[in-house]
């Protein structure tokens, strides 16, 4: 946890101090966080290199946590919380634009990663849709509809909502 405040702070400071004008085929900073169904929490930081159109790739570190009641108490502890599951990868996704409006862009979510959960190989196709609005300065919030298959996890089919920022580089 001592480690943990640190890059907070400097993750704070980065957000505060940050500015640009980003547009039409730039390159940003995309990070996201959001619940998955069943008891699974998504953390994904990427960079987004946009192409024409708002067609764009996303290259991302993804790390999840999944947790479950204890058994011994009943209730979601912090051992049965942090250490029941967790995984972690990296990965691409395809996101061409469907839909164009004046400050905001839709984009489906085609693509998959690879990673481990600390004892095994496993990678999982991912395929979503996504709603970007545009604010100042080049800077984007978004939400995210999210469905992962997982190969070789304990849980087969991960879906869920994310929402996050993205910073013009």
């Amino acid at each position: 946890m001592k480690t943990l405040k640190p890059l907070l702070i400097l993750i704070a400071i980065f957000f505060g101090t940050a500015q640009g004008l980003a547009g039409d085929k730039d390159t940003r900073l995309v990070v996201g966080t959001g619940l998955l169904y069943e008891n699974g929490w998504d953390a994904t930081i990427g960079v987004e290199k946009e192409g024409a159109h708002h067609a764009a790739w996303e290259f991302f570190g993804t790390a999840y946590l999944k947790w479950k009641k204890c058994e011994s108490c009943g209730h979601v502890c912090p051992e049965s919380f942090w250490h029941y599951y967790n995984t972690w990868g990296g990965g691409i996704t395809y996101k061409p634009c469907v839909s164009l409006g004046r400050n905001h862009h839709s984009s489906l979510r085609i693509g998959g990663w690879l990673g481990s959960d600390l004892h095994h190989v496993i990678g999982a196709v991912t395929l979503g849709y996504e709603h970007s609005y545009c604010l100042k300065h080049g800077w984007q919030v978004y939400w995210q509809a999210k469905t992962e298959i997982v190969i070789e996890g304990k849980d087969l089919f991960r879906t869920g909502l994310a929402i996050g920022v993205k910073l013009p580089l």
